[in-house]
């Protein structure tokens, strides 16, 4: 990702997996679906590798910063 800290709002959405044409409500549900699906906490309890752990980490931030640029460029999700 790419801007002033290397993120796009293209790649935003490419990283909660919707379009930019996506409703606020699209976005939200997605963001919180892949936080769910990702989050370290909740892999740690299923006992999976530390190695898995770490990229889930990795993509947890991934997917916080895609959708905090894409809060940030949409006045009406603030």
């Amino acid at each position: 990702m790419r801007n002033a800290r290397g993120s796009s709002q293209e790649d935003a959405y490419r990283a909660l997996g919707v379009e930019s044409t996506a409703t606020d409500k699209e976005v939200k549900r997605a963001y919180r679906k892949l936080m769910s699906e990702h989050h370290p906490d909740k892999l740690i309890a299923k006992g999976v590798p530390e190695a898995m752990i770490k990229l889930a980490t990795e993509r947890t931030q991934e997917i916080q910063t895609a959708y905090e640029l894409i809060r940030k460029s949409r006045p009406e999700m603030r």
